[in-house]
């Protein structure tokens, strides 16, 4: 395996039925299988996960399977990132299914300069829901999802990997990112392509959704002046300017596209009005957290 050029990380849990996609994607590329690792890091799944991995280990010489307590994608990540022999690695999710070209492409696109690469991410526009999560990245985002991604090793090294230390699996990523951009070219590739379809959570799920903005603080407190530059003044003004008060009159309006489906269109009226709520209870906790982060020794 010394031919090793690059190795893809990708963190699963409870996906099995999507994962098997991904995993044949990944399978089945034009890159050389020789030149390519692929390392599965299992982050404690009950669905059978296990057993489908331990036997994919057993057929293919490039594929490796690490099993985890479930800690969350920035733990399991680092557990593969900790032996991964490629100089370039790549990044991509359980959910996604990835293009035929997708390694040789960003092989192809590295060159003096360039850190990082960041890959356009699509979805099914019309099976889009308010219940369902996707990502659809056509353009480049400064936050470089790490669905699809891909750094130099070396780099990642020197930077620690990700963070653990995010309370919720939001905005890890972008840590990377931003530190990676600092360092060098993170270029925006349109051939690097990654299908991200739209997933179906349940309502429950979905409606705590704004807990994961408590992440945000995390972020902030690592680098402000890199939080200030990429993102926003300060986490509470990103998340009752932009969030409370932009984004979620976008998401009320964008409910009446549903209007032919009325279950759909109400269940989507009455997640934004839950979020309103869960930020509006939530401000006196943040206020709080951001307080701690201009005061750290108060």
């Amino acid at each position: 395996m010394e031919n090793i050029k690059i190795s893809v990380i990708v963190p699963t849990y409870n996906r099995l039925e999507l994962l098997q996609k991904q995993v044949h994607a990944l399978l089945n590329q034009t890159l050389p299988s020789h030149q390519y690792e692929i390392l599965i890091v299992n982050d404690g799944s009950r669905d059978g996960t296990k057993e489908y991995l331990n036997i994919l280990q057993k057929d293919h010489s490039n594929f490796w399977v690490f099993h985890n307590q479930n800690g969350g994608p920035a733990r399991a990540r680092n557990t593969a990132l900790g032996v991964a022999k490629g100089k370039v690695i790549a990044f991509t999710d359980d959910d996604c299914e990835v293009d035929k070209n997708w390694l040789a492409t960003i092989l192809h696109e590295f060159h003096d300069g360039v850190v990082g690469l960041q890959g356009l991410t699509f979805t099914d526009r019309k099976s889009v829901t308010p219940l369902t999560h996707q990502i659809d990245n056509e353009t480049g985002h400064n936050s470089i999802p790490t669905c699809n991604a891909a750094y130099l090793r070396n780099l990642l090294h020197e930077i620690g990997g990700f963070d653990e230390t995010f309370p919720y699996p939001h905005n890890e990523d972008a840590d990377v990112g931003w530190q990676m951009q600092e360092r060098g070219e993170v270029k925006f590739c349109q051939n690097m392509r990654v299908y991200h379809p739209p997933r179906i959570d349940k309502f429950r799920k979905v409606a705590k959704r704004m807990s994961i903005l408590e992440s945000e603080f995390t972020l902030y407190r690592k680098n402000p002046s890199l939080y200030k530059k990429y993102r926003d003044k300060n986490p509470l003004k990103h998340i009752y300017c932009q969030v409370f008060v932009k984004n979620m009159w976008y998401y009320m309006y964008s409910r009446l596209r549903y209007w032919r489906t009325p279950k759909l269109m109400l269940q989507g009226f009455v997640l934004t009005i839950i979020w309103y709520i869960d930020l509006i209870l939530k401000y006196p906790k943040y206020k709080m957290l951001y307080r701690m982060l201009k005061e750290p020794n108060k």
